[in-house]
């Protein structure tokens, strides 16, 4: 790991936090991927490519079957969570509760913050008669501003 800006400290000090919380090693690895997530939060969720592209440009670089390995091991523990859309799976944290905006178009994807939809999933539940976690995740589909623009202009 390169030493970076306050910034990249702060995000590797939180994926520090974010593996030690889930029992796993800090490695360089671990934490380069993690660390470029907490960096990039309005990137929401990336694919392997792009976490290993800015990697590359913050001058740590990984190789990619070693980001995919510490994909599916972060995925599997809990840290991350995993989405595919128009077969493009892009990989988000799950330390803050979150619902998905998946556009129809362009295939990008927006966080949604969870207690801005706590009402339509108390609403599903109740209608569904299931008993769905604090944790269900909504997948909502529809186009984005960029795509929106696009199909009125």
């Amino acid at each position: 790991m390169t030493k970076g800006s306050a910034a990249t400290d702060h995000s590797v000090e939180q994926a520090r936090s974010i593996l030690r919380r889930h029992g796993l090693r800090c490695t360089a690895p671990r934490l380069a991927v993690t660390s470029v997530l907490f960096a990039v939060p309005e990137a929401g969720h990336l694919n392997a490519q792009e976490i290993v592209a800015l990697l590359e440009e913050r001058g740590d670089p990984v190789d990619l079957t070693t980001v995919y390995r510490t994909l599916a091991t972060l995925v599997d523990v809990g840290a991350l969570h995993a989405l595919t859309v128009h077969e493009r799976t892009t990989y988000g944290l799950t330390a803050n509760a979150h619902h998905h905006a998946v556009c129809t178009s362009c295939g990008e994807v927006i966080e949604v913050p969870a207690e801005q939809l706590s009402q339509a999933l108390a609403h599903a539940s109740d209608g569904s008669r299931f008993a769905l976690s604090a944790t269900a995740g909504l997948t909502l589909h529809g186009l984005c501003p960029r795509c929106q623009l696009q199909a009125s202009g």
